[in-house]
């Protein structure tokens, strides 16, 4: 960490330890235990780099605490994490052959408490902003996490540290050094713009070509909701269009989001889902799909060192996931009783037919803790999206994900 990190985390800490016992009623507590089990191909890369199986265990414990005085708000999150197993040196095996990960807030508050070949302890500050808030303005500075667009599955117009599309917990966003301000008008539509300030490598100066700056607006066109956001992210412009509305008894969404690079490339992508409700033999059931089209994909058959530069930066980024270009996704949920419920899923590649399909079971144990399972298996050929990209022309190694399974336990107080 930076010095100027560091007196910013140690403050922090310390407002954090004086006022919370001051204030009990605003702090609260998540801890999560889980187990992950990934089992790869024979003619995968993690199988060629000794990982055919791979284990982890983590856990986790989040502080969170905000204080209000009268139109002023202070919120802090400390999110601690212990992680063992194969997952570090799994890391290293992998990071040559995928794009090194951008720079994503412009402090470092995260600190290493202790770090072995097979397990490291880590506490970050997700969480550090002061906001201001009247009936018609909102101003907030400081580590935050914003959510744009309307993908459920899919996030393109999301271009802050968006979840990827097989995110299984996504209860906190990352949160990034930001300032976000808000203007709310009496019919019900609002203004919204943010600065994200970033280095070219952590703790360095602010640079305009690793900065985000957006604006986005959204208002009611008739019976429709619309929303138009224009930014200007790592030195390209990007823009964004998004209509949403009923259909009968269903909702739908639709976006655009068109991509200049300061090369004068275009990668336009595009979203469309629908998702409804009913019942199904005495249980509630909610059902979706999602079609997006990726304008910085490529043909499955173009090898993992050959990925065009376009598509690199925004897979560093954190802002592209899946390096095809067309998809569909299907799910949905069944509350099998009160308790109970599980969540079919699936991703398909439509250029050729792979996909990544699972499940995810929700237990809940009591009003504050939930037993969470989930399972994924990808299906398809090498060579193919899900299947596999060969990771260099006539390697026979294949970037392909397996199968895995998570059981995680979650409990708040």
């Amino acid at each position: 960490m930076t010095r100027a990190a560091n007196r910013i985390a140690l403050s922090a800490a310390l407002a954090f330890g004086l006022a919370a016992p001051a204030a009990a009623d605003g702090l609260r507590v998540r801890t999560e235990v889980s187990l992950n089990t990934n089992s790869a191909r024979a003619t995968s890369l993690d199988a060629s780099l000794g990982f055919a199986r791979r284990d982890h265990r983590a856990g986790s414990v989040r502080l969170m605490w905000e204080k209000s005085l009268g139109d002023f708000r202070f919120e802090i999150h400390s999110h601690m994490a212990v992680n063992q197993g194969d997952i570090l040196p799994y890391g290293a095996a992998i990071a040559p052959f995928y794009p090194a990960p951008a720079t994503t807030t412009l402090f470092d508050l995260t600190r290493t408490w202790q770090a072995s070949p097979t397990s490291f302890i880590t506490n970050t500050f997700d969480r550090l902003s002061l906001s201001y808030a009247s009936s018609h303005f909102v101003l907030k500075i400081g580590r935050q996490a914003i959510t744009w667009g309307s993908g459920m599955v899919f996030h393109p117009a999301d271009i802050v540290a968006p979840f990827a599309p097989t995110a299984i917990d996504t209860a906190y966003k990352p949160g990034a050094d930001m300032v976000y301000a808000q203007m709310l008008f009496d019919s019900g539509a609002d203004i919204q713009a943010i600065a994200v300030p970033r280095g070219l490598a952590p703790g360095g100066p602010v640079d305009f070509a690793a900065s985000t700056y957006a604006v986005r607006g959204q208002t009611a066109l008739g019976s429709l909701d619309a929303n138009l956001m224009l930014a200007r992210d790592r030195g390209d412009s990007v823009g964004s269009f998004g209509l949403s509305g009923a259909l009968g008894g269903a909702s739908w969404n639709a976006e655009y989001v068109h991509w200049r690079l300061a090369s004068g490339a275009t990668h336009p992508s595009w979203l469309f889902n629908i998702a409804n409700y009913g019942t199904l033999g005495g249980w509630n059931v909610s059902y979706f799909a999602e079609y997006f089209h990726n304008g910085f994909g490529v043909d499955a058959g173009v090898p993992l060192d050959s990925l065009p530069a376009s598509l690199t930066k925004r897979m560093s980024t954190g802002q592209v996931f899946l390096t095809g270009r067309d998809f569909l996704s299907l799910g949905g949920n069944v509350e099998m009783t009160a308790d109970l419920s599980v969540a079919p899923n699936a991703i398909v590649s439509l250029a050729d037919r792979s996909a990544l399909a699972g499940f995810t079971v929700n237990y809940t144990l009591g009003d504050n803790t939930n037993l969470v399972f989930n399972f994924s298996q990808t299906f398809g050929a090498d060579g193919t999206e899900f299947g596999g990209r060969e990771t260099s022309a006539g390697s026979g190694i294949f970037a392909s994900g397996g199968r895995s399974m998570v059981l995680q336990l979650v409990q708040f107080f």
